[in-house]
Formats: C-alpha cells, sequence, structure tokens
C-alpha cells in the first residue's frame, strides 16, 4: 500500500505510537457524531507509504503530517470530483546535480526533442498494445485494426518530427483516433463515446480524468523525491502550476494503466451508473461518496497487481518508479531511457 487513500468524511489522519492512525467520529452520512466513541478505520506503519492522499473533507493532524514529512511520506489534497489541490512533500533530495542536468537539458534542443520523441513514440506503443488486446477479444470490429494502423503510420512519423509543434500535432490525431476505437471495447454498464473533459460528462471520462490526476500527482512526487523538478519538463511546455514533467512521464503509462483499469471496471460492472452524481460546483458527474470508496478499493488492488500485457511480472506501482529511476539514469547521462513498449 504505497498510498494511503482517506475517503471518509470527517476522517482524521493522526499518529499514534510511531503509526499512522485513520479514525472517524461522525456518522455515515457525516452529519452528526457516531453514538460510541471514535472509531478506528486502519492502521499503518510509515515505512509502508510513500504518500497519504486526502479526498474531500478528511483531515490530517500537525502531528501526523510532521511524522510523514520525517518519514519521506507526501501529503497530497484533491476534491471529491478528483480536482488536484496540492501536495506537501519532504525535503528534497540534498544533491542538485540532477536538477541542473535537467534544465541544461530542457535548452538543449537536440536533446530536449530526442526526449519529446521517446515519450510520444512510447504513448502510441502503448495505445497500439491497448487496442490490439481489445481486439482480440472481440472480433468483427473494424475500428481496432483503422486505428492500429493510424497509429503505426503516425509512429513513423513521430520518428522522424523535426520540432516538438509537430510532434504534439501527432499526439492529438492518435489520440483522437485511440479513443474513436477504444469506444468499441466497452460493454458492460457504463458507455464511452469518445474522450470529454473539463468537465467530464459522463461516468467514463469522469473515471478516466480521476485516474490520469492521481498517476501525475503519484509520478510527480516519484520525480520530486528523486531530484527532479516536476514542474519542467521535455515535451509538455511549462506552465504556471501543471507538472509537466510528470505530464511526460505519464504519456506512455496512461493507456496501459488508467485505460486498462477503466475499462476493466466499466465492463465488469464494478462500478455503475448509480456510483456517479452531476457535480453541483463543476458540472459534468463525479463519483458518489459510496462510489468513491469503491474506486480506490479497486484502484489499490490493481495498482499491486502484474500489468497484464507485458512481457515481465511487474505493478503499475512498481513500474512507475521504475520509469523514473530510467529517466533519472537518462538526464544524467548513463543509460538510455527505456520505454515500457520499447521498439
Amino acid at each position: 500500500m504505497p498510498t494511503l487513500y482517506v475517503t471518509e468524511p470527517g476522517a482524521v489522519v493522526r499518529r499514534s505510537a510511531g503509526s499512522i492512525v485513520v479514525t472517524v467520529t461522525r456518522d455515515p452520512d457525516g452529519r452528526g457524531p457516531l453514538p460510541q466513541k471514535t472509531r478506528e478505520i486502519i492502521e499503518i506503519e510509515p515505512h509502508r507509504l510513500e504518500m497519504v492522499a486526502m479526498i474531500g473533507g478528511a483531515h490530517i493532524t500537525s502531528a501526523a503530517t510532521r511524522m510523514c514529512l520525517r518519514e519521506g511520506i507526501g501529503v497530497a489534497w484533491f476534491r471529491r470530483n478528483g480536482r488536484f489541490l496540492g501536495r506537501l512533500v519532504p525535503e528534497l533530495s540534498r544533491t542538485a546535480d540532477l536538477r541542473v542536468r535537467q534544465f541544461h537539458m530542457i535548452f538543449d534542443e537536440v536533446r530536449s526533442l530526442e526526449l519529446a520523441r521517446i515519450f510520444i513514440a512510447a504513448k502510441l506503443r502503448s495505445a497500439i498494445a491497448m487496442l490490439s488486446a481489445a481486439r482480440s477479444n472481440r472480433t468483427g470490429r473494424p475500428e481496432f485494426g483503422q486505428s492500429i494502423r493510424d497509429l503505426r503510420a503516425m509512429l513513423k512519423a513521430v520518428e522522424a518530427a523535426a520540432d516538438k509543434d509537430t510532434l504534439r500535432g501527432f499526439e492529438g490525431h492518435a489520440a483522437s483516433s485511440y479513443f474513436a476505437a477504444l469506444a468499441a471495447a466497452f460493454d458492460g454498464g457504463i458507455p464511452f463515446s469518445g474522450r470529454a473533459r473539463r468537465p467530464p460528462p459522463d461516468p467514463a471520462n469522469a473515471l478516466l480524468s480521476f485516474g490520469y490526476v492521481i498517476m501525475v500527482n503519484a509520478l510527480a512526487s516519484l520525480l520530486e523525491a528523486r531530484g527532479f523538478d516536476p514542474y519542467v519538463g521535455f515535451l509538455h511546455t511549462v506552465r504556471s502550476g501543471r507538472p509537466s514533467l510528470a505530464l511526460d512521464l505519464t504519456e506512455e503509462l496512461r493507456h496501459p494503466v488508467v485505460d486498462r483499469f477503466v475499462l476493466r471496471v466499466c465492463n465488469r460492472r464494478e462500478l455503475t451508473p448509480i456510483d456517479f452524481r452531476v457535480d453541483p460546483d463543476r458540472g459534468g458527474v463525479r463519483l458518489t461518496r459510496d462510489g468513491l470508496r469503491t474506486f480506490f478499493r479497486l484502484w489499490e488492488a490493481f495498482m499491486d497487481r502484474p500489468l497484464p500485457g507485458l512481457r515481465e511480472r511487474i505493478s503499475p506501482e512498481e513500474l512507475m518508479r521504475r520509469q523514473a529511476d530510467r529517466l533519472a539514469r537518462h538526464v544524467r547521462g548513463r543509460k538510455q531511457y527505456v520505454p515500457i513498449f520499447a521498439s
């Protein structure tokens, strides 16, 4: 359990005898005190955690916060609709060499473009792998074959792209083709008609957006812990409040991890339309309180198991850490970055 997700309204993360304890003193609807004393939800030893994610109206005490910082555990806050609010991280790595090399590489147009090409090519290969797996279980659907051909053609163009704007154009076209085909893979209780966001208009898009936010934040924490500046990317431009480097690293991971997870829980009807409601603040839809609990229970289990479709047995959690390490070695000039679906 590298990440502890605290979703219970009114829950409090506390320090207790060297452990992190989550308690709640409200009723299940969050409207009043429990008839009994404070109820303990879970107790975890800090060495088991890398991140504590506070969802909605959960709280953390100052003693627990200090303990997290001492133990190298980050704390992140999210709204219930999945919007990321902010993150508190332990002291950065004492060595600044990686950040210095990162900044130098950003201004080296040749090396920066090379890495941006690697990220986009890796994303296209992961999309091809995802659609190929979906097609194997659904014969007679031409959408998969057409999109796979499109992606393979764009893959050749990406490897010869002369600048980042051209790369981003290929990426946008590839995403449109990929999601149009992916819609044919949804055959459970939650349909998907195409990618839409800000706000997500339907349950499938709400799940995709939520999963991407969680992954980007986790990668930003991993990168920061290794000495990177997660807000300075090679493919994504620098923008206030945007973890561009984490988004770079997300590109090859979003399809085999988040999209696969969403497709799985929708087709197995582990989440259904009753687990969603209209978001009164931002429009669109979001998970209900019970739906949120179910989402994180399923997400934690998925992230801890070997990821299907790979040649090796490795969980998504381990995969994210490994790719962050590979990027650090690449930037330091020690070893070329190797994507998940390498050519």
